[in-house]
Order: C-alpha cells, then sequence, then structure tokens
C-alpha cells in the first residue's frame, strides 16, 4: 500500500513534475516559435525589399542602354513605388538600421533627379533618334563632342552610376540581413528541438503529442526554408545571366567607342591611341588627314543614305591601299591614315597617289554612279610635330591647303601653313562677331538701261568693315560663312537691309526700281526662305516685287527638285527671281525652262575679251538667243569698256552691270545718283 502510495506520490510527483515540467518547456517553446515566427516574418520582408530593389537596379542600368527612353522611364517608376512599399513593410523592424534608411533616401532622391534631367527635351524621342545613351555617349567621343547635349548626356551617365552604387550598397545590407535572420531561425529551431528531446525523456506521451505539432511546425519552417533557398539560388542564377549580359554590353561600348559604327574601321580615339603609341616608340612615321571633296553635294542630292554608302566604299579603298590597321573615319567625309616608318615626302608620297587613283574609279552606289575625290594633307614625326594633337592639327593645315589648290590633290604639311590657318581661324572669330558688332554694311550697284541710259534697278553687295582687318573682301569672308553657317543669319541681314533701304527710298520719292540679293546654297535648302523672306518684307512694309532673288545655276542645280518647289513659292508670292554667273555652271536648259525664272545674268568672264573674242562673242549671242525664246530678262556683267557695252547692246542685251557705268556705291552715293537730274549714268 505504501509502495503503491509512493508509487503513485512518485508517479503523480513525476506527472506533476512532467506536466510542470511539459508547461515550462511547452511555454518556453512557444516563445521560441513566436520569436521564430517574427524572424521569419523579418527575414520575407528584407527578401522583399531586396528582389524590389534587386528589380529597381536592373532597371536603371537598363536607362544607359534602352533605345525606348519613354517607356523605361515608365517601368523605372513603377520599380521604385514597388521598392517604396516594400521597404516601407521593413522598416519598422530595422529601426536601428539609420544607415539603411539614408541610403533609401540617397536612391529615391537620385532617382527623383535622373527622371527629371530624363524630362528634359533633349532627350526626347527626336533627339535621341532610337539610340541608347551609351550610344550617344559613344557618338559624342566618336565626334570629340563637347557641346551642351553631350555634357548633359555624360552628366546623366555619371549620375546614374552614382546612383547604382548606393543600390548595391543597400542590396549587400539586406542580403547580409537576410543571411543573419536565417541563422537566427536555425538557432531557435535547434533550442526547440533540444527542448523537444527533453520533454521525451520527461513522458513519452507529451513527446508524442508535442511531437505531433512539432513536427507539423518544423516541416513547414523547412519548406519555407526549402522555398526561400530555391528563390535565392534562382535569382543568384538571373543575377550571374545579367551580369553576362552586362559584360557584353560593356565588350559592345568599348568597341562602340573604338571603332567606326558605319563603315567599322577604328575612330578618331582610337587612331589617336595608335600615334601616342607610334610616339612611345619614338620611330618616325607619317599622317595622312583626308577630306572628301563636295561630299555635302552628294548627301544634297543623293540622300544620306547614299552618301553613307559612298563613305563605306572611300574605307574599303582606304584599306585596299594600305592595310585595315592602319585606317581610321575622324567623323563626317574625314578620314586618316599612318604610314610607318616614313621620313620623307618619297616615304608615302606613292601611296597617297595610289589611293587617288582608286578614288578616281567611279562608286556604284545605290544603283548611282557616283564620281568623287579628296584632298589630303601629311606631316611627319618627329620632323612636324612631337604630340598626337600637333601632328593632326599640321596634317589638317596641309590638307586645307590642297583645297584651296583645287582640291583633287594632297600637300605636306609646311611652316607657313600654320600662320595661313591661324589667320583664317582669326578672321573666323571675327566673322562671328561681325552681325552684332555692325560691321557690314551694303554697298548698291546700279543696273542701267542702255537704250535709256537710266537706272532701273541696284544689286545690294556686301562689305565687312572690320576694326582690325580693314575692309575684307567677300571673296575671302563668304566662303568661311558658307562652311560654317554664319551664311544664313548673313543672308538675312543682306536681305532685311535691303528691304528696309528701298522702302525708305520709296518714302522719299525716289524711284530706285528693285533691289537684286544673292541667294546662297545653304539659305535656300536650310534658311526657309519661303517664311522668312515675306516676313522679313512685312516689318519693312516693303512689297515683294521690289526684291529680286538672284541664285547661282550650281546651287539650283544641287537639288533641283527641291530647289524648283521654293523657287515656285517665292514666284507665286510675287518676287523676281533671277540666274546669276549664267554659262559657269551646269543646269540643262530643258530644266531651266521648267523654271519661274525672270531673269539671267551673263557672266562677267564672257563679258571681259567682248568684243575681241569671237568665241566669247557667239557664246553671249547664244545667251541672249535662248533668252529671247524664253522671254526672259537679260543683264549683262562686268561691263568695262564703251565697245563691250555697245555690242551687248546690238545684239539686244539691254541691261548693263559693270564699273563703265557705276561702281558699287554707299547708300547715301546711291541716293544721290537717284536725286540726280535724269540720274544718267556717267
Amino acid at each position: 500500500m505504501q509502495n503503491t502510495l509512493t508509487l503513485r506520490k512518485i508517479a503523480n510527483l513525476s506527472l506533476v513534475t512532467i506536466l510542470g515540467g511539459s508547461i515550462v518547456v511547452g511555454t518556453l517553446l512557444v516563445l521560441l516559435l513566436r520569436d521564430y515566427e517574427r524572424i521569419t516574418e523579418d527575414k520575407e520582408l528584407s527578401k522583399s525589399a531586396y528582389e524590389s530593389l534587386f528589380i529597381l537596379k536592373y532597371d536603371t542600368e537598363r536607362l544607359l542602354t534602352t533605345s525606348d527612353l519613354e517607356q523605361q522611364k515608365q517601368t523605372l517608376l513603377e520599380s521604385q513605388e514597388e521598392f517604396q512599399k516594400h521597404f516601407a513593410a521593413l522598416t519598422p523592424n530595422i529601426r536601428e538600421k539609420e544607415e539603411w534608411i539614408e541610403f533609401k533616401h540617397i536612391i529615391l532622391s537620385e532617382l527623383d533627379q535622373v527622371r527629371n534631367v530624363l524630362d528634359n527635351e533633349l532627350f526626347s524621342k527626336q533627339n535621341m533618334m532610337e539610340k541608347s545613351l551609351l550610344r550617344r555617349l559613344g557618338e559624342g567621343l566618336n565626334a570629340n563632342e563637347n557641346s551642351a547635349y553631350y555634357i548633359k548626356i555624360r552628366d546623366l551617365n555619371n549620375k546614374i552610376v552614382y546612383l547604382k552604387q548606393y543600390e548595391d550598397f543597400l542590396l549587400d545590407e539586406l542580403y547580409s540581413f537576410q543571411f543573419t535572420k536565417s541563422q537566427e531561425a536555425e538557432k531557435h529551431l535547434n533550442n526547440a528541438k533540444i527542448m523537444l528531446v527533453l520533454v521525451i525523456i520527461a513522458t513519452f506521451v507529451l513527446l508524442v503529442i508535442l511531437a505531433y505539432f512539432v513536427s507539423r511546425s518544423i516541416k513547414k519552417a523547412e519548406n519555407s526554408l526549402l522555398a526561400t533557398q530555391e528563390n535565392l539560388k534562382n535569382a543568384l542564377a538571373s543575377l550571374e545571366e545579367k551580369q553576362i549580359i552586362l559584360v557584353r554590353q560593356r565588350d559592345i561600348l568599348d568597341h562602340s567607342a573604338h571603332y567606326d559604327s558605319l563603315t567599322s574601321i577604328p575612330n578618331r580615339l582610337n587612331f589617336v591611341e595608335k600615334l601616342n603609341h607610334y610616339i612611345l616608340l619614338n620611330q618616325p612615321f607619317a599622317i595622312w588627314f583626308i577630306d572628301l571633296d563636295r561630299f555635302k553635294e552628294i548627301n544634297d542630292s543623293f540622300g544620306h543614305s547614299i552618301g553613307d554608302g559612298v563613305l563605306q566604299e572611300v574605307a574599303k579603298r582606304l584599306e585596299n591601299t594600305i592595310g585595315s590597321g592602319s585606317v581610321a573615319r575622324f567623323g563626317g567625309d574625314e578620314f586618316a591614315i599612318i604610314v610607318e616608318h616614313a621620313q620623307s615626302k618619297n616615304d608615302t608620297e606613292g601611296i597617297i597617289k595610289d589611293f587617288l587613283e582608286r578614288l578616281a574609279d567611279p562608286m556604284n552606289v545605290g544603283g548611282y554612279e557616283i564620281f568623287i575625290t579628296c584632298s589630303a594633307g601629311a606631316s611627319f614625326f618627329p620632323n612636324d610635330a612631337q604630340s598626337a594633337e600637333e601632328l593632326l592639327r599640321n596634317a589638317d593645315s596641309a590638307m586645307y591647303q590642297a583645297k584651296e589648290e583645287g582640291k583633287n590633290t594632297y600637300q605636306f604639311y609646311t611652316q607657313e601653313m600654320t600662320q595661313k590657318v591661324y589667320e583664317r581661324l582669326t578672321l573666323e572669330n571675327s566673322l562671328r562677331k561681325a552681325l552684332t558688332n555692325h560691321e557690314f554694311l551694303l554697298y548698291y550697284q546700279p543696273q542701267v538701261d542702255m537704250t535709256l541710259g537710266k537706272i532701273i534697278g541696284f544689286e545690294a553687295l556686301i562689305r565687312w568693315n572690320n576694326p582690325e582687318f580693314g575692309i575684307v573682301s567677300p571673296l575671302k569672308f563668304i566662303p568661311i560663312a558658307e562652311e560654317t553657317g554664319l551664311i544664313i543669319e548673313i543672308g538675312e541681314w543682306v536681305i532685311e537691309e535691303a528691304s528696309r533701304q528701298i522702302t525708305q527710298w520709296k518714302d522719299e520719292g525716289l524711284n530706285p526700281g528693285y533691289i537684286a540679293v544673292n541667294i546662297s546654297a545653304k539659305q535656300l535648302i536650310h534658311g526657309n526662305l519661303e517664311k522668312v523672306v515675306p516676313a522679313i518684307l512685312k516689318k519693312h512694309g516693303c512689297l515683294h516685287e521690289w526684291i529680286e532673288l538672284e541664285l547661282t545655276e550650281s546651287i539650283i542645280m544641287n537639288n533641283p527638285d527641291y530647289s524648283k518647289n521654293i523657287l515656285m513659292q517665292l514666284s507665286e508670292m510675287g518676287f523676281k527671281l533671277a540666274i546669276d554667273d549664267f554659262g559657269t555652271g551646269y543646269s540643262s536648259l530643258a530644266y531651266l525652262k521648267n523654271l519661274p525664272i525672270n531673269k539671267l545674268k551673263i557672266d562677267k568672264s564672257f563679258v571681259d575679251n567682248l568684243p575681241e573674242d569671237q568665241a566669247d562673242g557667239e557664246i553671249v549671242k547664244s545667251i541672249i538667243h535662248l533668252c529671247k525664246g524664253l522671254n526672259l530678262n537679260i543683264v549683262a556683267e562686268g561691263i568695262e569698256t564703251d565697245k563691250q557695252g555697245k555690242f551687248l547692246l546690238k545684239e539686244g542685251c539691254l541691261i548693263a552691270q559693270g564699273y563703265h557705268y557705276y561702281k558699287p556705291l554707299p547708300s547715301l552715293e546711291a541716293k544721290e545718283v537717284l536725286t540726280s537730274d535724269a540720274y544718267q549714268y556717267r
């Protein structure tokens, strides 16, 4: 009985002990499981924040490579909102992580700045031309661009790189946080297992009961861990795949930074690096700088696709001449080559002659037979220069000298060329300020009716009075204005001043007839003449028939269909149109009859030797006969003798212009002529 009681006491005590221990262990187990759930929650929240930040980083990188910035901006905004949502859910559990929160604020701030930059019109579809930021940055490097546009692109690229650094920092922190939480979860599970073993020792029944519930919890935890492990494995695989893509893109960018995308030959950056390498070797060599002659006319006449085909064919012929490793395209229609071990003209002259001969063969591009020539200039290391920059500058100076000597030739650098280029650059810089400084003025050369001996109109001739150079000949500054594009502004100023002057003369009761102004090729193609000229005349109250527009044959034939369209519009507005320097160009008579022309001007070169030169006389007679057949007025330019005037009048040319009648006059002298009695020519 006592034993029974003892056993019962022992059993009861054991039961109480087991139950008490089970309760204590159960309580501790519950607390451990609650901590485990909290840790698991932290891990899941950090995982969501990590994945959303990973996607945000990927979308940030896509800004550099995508050709559709508008779509990528929207995608980036959605990724940013997803990241903010998941990070906000995690924030209450990481209040001690002040650095993380600071990283988040920096990332969001940088994202806002990037989007603000991308909203700029410079990054519109029209300006980006369906090219990625990396490609535009590469093109800027190719062309050595320093414009505000390419500076903006570089700044944006730097800002994105800066943003990606902070995204990487925070990704590392979140990944470390996930790893720590996983370790804590495993630690809590191990403690729970130990307690379960103790419960098993205390009571088998309680162990079975507890084991059921604990086993179920463990199974769920293991499944969750396995799922997390699988997700991390997939994320790592995705990251490795993206890393491979980024490496490929880096290789592509490196290639595009060193090779021309159109011709596949080395670009300027590549060429300069090679120059610096050869300079370090301190072995003599030469470089040729090559520029295609009148390439712009090919683009204007046949289109840019044909022009691109011509550039590709030129690159092939260069490679066939000297080999692929020594050739480069500098951009536009400029190329360069390196000739190793060249110390004198004899070492390199044969190469450029060979290339000129190859280039002389016609090209078949897009179904067109294209003929093109080039001008080339050479400089030698170390005799002419000892740096890449100076070598290129000197070769460029020699090339320009070749162009001045008639194109389709080559020149070797001399010291005198540097001075000539300096003078030209100084003149160009002064020309850029001439309009602002009011240095231009118009002279007016009368056009005379030889039958009446009276002035019927004027031609406006621009003069440049520079404080440093004095009166600069138009033969010097007009070609520079054409090359730099300033000719459009200067041409508009001429029209404005001529309109103002003739309106003033008309208001004063004078009868100047009309004023003829010369139109350049760039004005005709790019100057919006059909809009600009009427607006200028309206501003001054000048009638359209008071202004005559003069164009040369070559200007019209550069782009005949477009020219005809513009001239038709101007003619319908009431403007008089004249072809200047007729006979020196290459217009076809069949095409000429379809143009709305009112007047032809016989070039001075056909008048100079009249009436003695029989050939010139026959040409002039033919032009006059042609004009009569087409019902066109005729003006003879450059008449300097009475014999010339009488010959032309006899053959039927009634209007004359030249020093025999009047030289070009400043406005005050022109007014005096108009106010004199009958203003007959002297």
